[in-house]
């Protein structure tokens, strides 16, 4: 990726020439210190990185751009995450955003990606780009005088153990939205300190559950990752997080919209204390439609796909058999919904139905498409398991 902005700008992949000017730009806008600015950067590795110059070479911007998959229907969807957007105060306001993110995006389907996702700052900004809410970052709080008293085997483990990675990956199946973690994504999960992050598990060489503790903040035992395969693994999650209730008050941990740590809590004693959604932006709608599975054994709907100022892009038939989807030409047979190329972003992952976002004025199509849509699309609740 290397292109030139129409107001003289200039798009490119980030140097090691780069970095101190990454790290400058990350400190004015997410305040990280120079040291987690570099944590951050060995993390993700200049070749992940991008960055926005004017004509004298000076850094007005950067990001970066991180292969991934979102897996839906139980099956990995190609994506970038776009990770850590920052521009300088004295940049802002010049309309780099756009085709910053116009360049990451051609970056991205380059790579193989079908989608991007981010959390957005300003969401008009990124709407404007093509962005669409796809699902959502849930945090609960539980206090942990009120976890049930049991016993719970969990061992101490190495948190790096290839056996959570693995617990990990099936919840990701079972679920969606979530992320195929990188190398960078687990770096960024267990960065530091180090000396107060702590890994439990339960169970032998399949994990039944396993949590990874952040314990440096006395007021809030921070769950950083968790699994828990069924109700009593979440129960002897939760009797082991009980054990903690002398020197922690609360627990804190990222979960779903309907949340299986939620479920084995009791009625009292938790709460939701924040909700953020993030956005995504289909790249490449035949790529997408036909990575992800679906619920039904057998459907089929049109999709007629729409610019942002209402003209054609392209009529599609999704064909399911079996829960996998082939996708080919519209035939103008099947059902059909009309829809925006953004919209079609939080219908792909579930986050809306095609009857919501007819209600919302997003979407068009008579009582049979809809229908035949929701089906097609119906699943768990879309949600990621850290913010990125």
């Amino acid at each position: 990726m290397e292109e030139s902005f129409k107001t003289g700008e200039r798009a490119r992949p980030a140097t090691a020439a780069d970095l101190d000017g990454i790290a400058r730009l990350l400190t004015l806008a997410f305040g990280f210190d120079r040291a987690r600015a570099d944590e951050y950067l060995g993390h993700v590795g200049v070749g992940a990185l991008h960055v926005v110059e004017d004509a004298e070479g000076r850094l007005l911007a950067t990001a970066a751009l991180l292969p991934t998959a979102h897996v839906l229907g139980g099956a990995p969807v190609p994506a970038a995450s776009i990770a850590h957007v920052a521009i300088a105060p004295e940049a802002r306001g010049r309309g780099l955003a756009r085709p910053f993110m116009d360049a990451l995006c051609r970056s991205a389907r380059e790579g193989g990606a079908a989608v991007v996702s981010l959390f957005a700052s300003a969401r008009p900004v990124y709407r404007k780009c093509g962005f669409e809410l796809a699902g959502s970052e849930v945090v609960y709080e539980a206090d942990l005088s009120a976890l049930p008293q049991a016993s719970a085997t969990f061992e101490p483990m190495d948190p790096r153990d290839p056996r959570i990675a693995a617990a990990y990956a099936r919840k990701a199946v079972v679920g969606a939205g979530l992320i195929e973690r990188s190398a960078s994504h687990w770096d960024e999960l267990l960065r530091e300190p180090k000396g107060a992050v702590a890994a439990y598990g339960l169970g032998g060489d399949r994990l039944d559950a396993y949590l990874i503790l952040d314990t440096r903040d006395p007021a809030c035992l921070d769950i950083r990752d968790w699994h828990a395969a069924d109700g009593a693994s979440a129960r002897a999650l939760l009797a082991f997080l009980g054990r903690f209730r002398s020197v922690y008050p609360i627990a804190r941990w990222h979960g779903a919209p309907q949340d299986d740590l939620v479920g084995a809590m009791p009625d009292k004693g938790w709460r939701l204390v924040h909700q953020e959604e993030w956005l995504l932006r289909v790249l490449d709608p035949v790529a997408a439609l036909g990575a992800r599975r679906y619920l039904p054994a057998r459907a089929a709907v049109g999709l007629r796909l729409l610019a942002a100022d209402g003209s054609d892009l392209t009529s599609l038939r999704l064909e399911i058999e079996d829960g996998r989807g082939q996708v080919m030409k519209g035939s103008g047979k099947e059902p059909t919904v009309s829809l925006t190329l953004a919209a079609l972003g939080s219908l792909l992952t579930g986050f809306r139905s095609a009857t919501v976002l007819a209600r919302r004025g997003d979407l068009t199509g008579d009582e049979r498409a809809l229908r035949a849509c929701d089906l097609a699309f119906a699943g768990p609740a879309p949600w990621v398991a850290e913010h990125f």
